[in-house]
């Protein structure tokens, strides 16, 4: 395989991918296109890999080594090798050979949209929308020349040039969208006010495909659907005659808006899926998780998703104050099963859960956890691993950071139990009594109000105590 980029016309037939992962987390990767054929590669003794792939379609492909995800852009002619570092699995991330320039520019792109994005909010976007258009167009402009002087350099196929610029087109896209929400839509308010806009800051929405096959796995795309359809269906949901400020009824609405304007199915499936998770996790009554569960049902065309969804809902509906929980096998930092039932020695039990892939999200845990500790001495926090095929990088991990041996555990059935537990997202905790009933199933570990409610745990705790000293 060549290591260097070739200008001359390739008409070979196959795509060559291989690389060398450091440190790695299991002896393969994964390549798809769909979850439906993967291809899974296996490491030699050296961590390298090589493969050959023929006669499949060109585009955007995703190749995953546990715990981690990124997007490969293969193109018939290629020969590419990739070379990463699993301690720091994007940032390390580099492509050599024919076809390499191109993924090179994607993960460039890729890792700019992510801090960029990280100091818009950090900054909570609080400007003008005349302020914010004439930001994010400087912002664009230097992302143009860095894409015109990559297609002037180097000769890319028109399919190469398409995912290269949606790639940081998009993004921009799904910024505005972002910026309109939190002016406006946040609040649910003044849902007619443009007239401070620019009259060319919507003009974006013109350039917009819903359905594009091309570009279904990028992430900024996805991103600017979900983006749009949070914002559109404010909008057109709002301006009707009549309307009920049900969330149910917004939430069948948007799911409607979604079923016409998006003919892919495959997109259109993801979007479905994704409206009908948030609302159920963030829903508490049954009977009305149900009635979008069931609309969902009668216009998505994915049974995969569907027999998911239909779990997570009746898991949902198990997690509830009072109920106990599921039980759970777990492993303890010195190899021994044990169940999750055994660990609830305390008044109250706060079950927070981590993965390897988010480093950041995992040291703030520990961090706000160990404080916890400290100040509700009444109440136990337990970490739990959820990584699949992660037991000794987890060990390591732990052990690297010196955390408390005794409060860490990891699922043995990392999927079932996330499943039954419900955790779709990192700052999720789980409060219990000493009986294992639920107190509280869907606390947020860095929620201004979570200390509130440790204080008033912790003085139930402390009678407790009292009510067991004088009995």
């Amino acid at each position: 395989m060549s290591n260097c980029d070739s200008t001359t016309e390739v008409t070979n037939d196959h795509i060559y991918f291989g690389g060398e992962i450091v440190n790695p987390n299991a002896d393969y990767i994964v390549l798809f296109k769909d979850k439906k054929h993967p291809d899974t590669i296996y490491l030699d003794k050296n961590n390298r890999f090589s493969h050959k792939i023929e006669d499949i379609k060109e585009g955007l492909y995703s190749f995953r080594h546990n715990p981690e995800y990124q997007l490969v852009l293969l193109e018939k002619g290629d020969s590419i090798l990739v070379r990463l570092n699993t301690l720091e699995f994007d940032e390390s991330l580099v492509f050599t050979g024919r076809g390499a320039r191109k993924n090179n520019f994607l993960i460039d792109m890729f890792l700019q949209n992510e801090l960029e994005r990280e100091n818009l909010q950090k900054r909570r976007i609080r400007q003008t929308p005349r302020q914010f258009k004439k930001e994010q167009d400087s912002l664009f402009e230097l992302r143009e020349k860095r894409f015109k002087s990559l297609t002037n350099k180097y000769e890319l196929s028109d399919l190469s040039k398409k995912i290269c610029r949606s790639s940081f087109e998009y993004d921009f896209f799904s910024r505005y969208e972002m910026f309109l929400y939190k002016q406006q839509y946040s609040r649910i308010k003044n849902i007619n006010a443009t007239a401070e806009y620019p009259k060319d800051f919507f003009d974006y929405r013109d350039k917009g495909d819903f359905n594009d096959d091309d570009l279904m796995r990028l992430y900024s795309y996805n991103r600017f659907l979900n983006h749009y359809f949070t914002n559109s269906s404010y909008t057109k949901y709002m301006n009707q005659k009549s309307f009920s400020k049900s969330k149910v009824a917004y939430t069948v609405y948007k799911l409607d808006l979604v079923d016409s304007m998006i003919h892919h199915s495959y997109i259109k499936n993801n979007l479905l899926r994704g409206i009908t998770t948030n609302f159920i996790l963030d829903n508490k009554n049954d009977y009305t998780s149900q009635k979008v569960l069931d609309h969902y049902l009668s216009i998505s065309s994915d049974k995969k998703f569907q027999t998911e969804l239909i779990k997570m809902a009746k898991a949902t509906a198990r997690l509830k104050p009072n109920n106990i929980i599921p039980d759970q096998d777990l492993i303890s930092s010195n190899g021994e099963m044990t169940k999750l039932s055994a660990l609830f020695e305390k008044p109250v039990t706060a079950l927070y859960f981590w993965s390897i892939e988010r480093k950041d999200h995992y040291i703030q845990a520990h961090k706000k956890t160990d404080y916890l500790s400290k100040v509700y001495p009444d109440i136990d926090f337990i970490g739990i691993n959820t990584d699949d095929e992660q037991t000794d990088n987890w060990l390591k991990t732990i052990k690297r950071h010196q955390y408390n041996l005794d409060r860490e555990y990891e699922f043995k059935f990392p999927k079932c139990s996330s499943d039954e537990l419900v955790i779709h997202y990192t700052n999720k905790v789980i409060l219990v009594d000493r009986d294992g009933k639920i107190i509280n199933p869907n606390a947020d570990l860095f929620s201004s109000f979570f200390e509130k409610q440790l204080m008033s745990y912790s003085r139930l705790a402390s009678l407790e105590k009292q009510k067991t000293v004088l009995d």
